[in-house]
């Protein structure tokens, strides 16, 4: 398990690195569009509490992994302090690739009360959910 939690921080902190990048392109049949609306509807399932659902989104070898409670420790964890959720304040696609698999991120700067939080949220070609990173920027 603790070989699974290593290898999904190491997705995350490759996903960190992708803020300051410029995008890009996403997977071939990819829409940004679409990628942007899927991130969009995942934070707000975790602004709004709803774990379960975070859950479902990813895909099953991914979801495998989880459980709802490692969902909620990140979600809280890195909401401590922000507030309540106002708005998305920017937001881009990039695409990456790893192990062979490409994907895409869709970041999403967000703005709330008291902090701005940055969500990066990356979705294999068929849109399923594959990695989470949550951040205080």
């Amino acid at each position: 398990m603790k070989r699974i939690v290593c290898a999904a921080l190491g997705l995350l902190t490759a996903l960190a690195l992708l803020a300051g990048c410029q995008g890009k392109a996403l997977p071939e049949g990819m829409s940004e569009d679409a990628l942007l609306e899927a991130g969009k509807d995942v934070m707000l399932l975790v602004v709004q509490g709803e774990y379960e659902d975070v859950l479902s989104a990813f895909r099953s070898d991914v979801r495998d992994t989880l459980t709802t409670e490692d969902i909620q420790a990140l979600a809280l964890s890195q909401l401590d302090g922000a507030g309540v959720y106002k708005q998305i304040e920017k937001s881009m696609t990039t695409g990456q690739s790893s192990d062979g698999e490409r994907y895409g991120v869709a970041v999403l700067y967000c703005e709330f009360s008291e902090k701005d939080v940055l969500f990066r949220l990356a979705f294999d070609p068929d849109m399923a959910l594959i990695g989470m990173d949550i951040q205080q920027p």
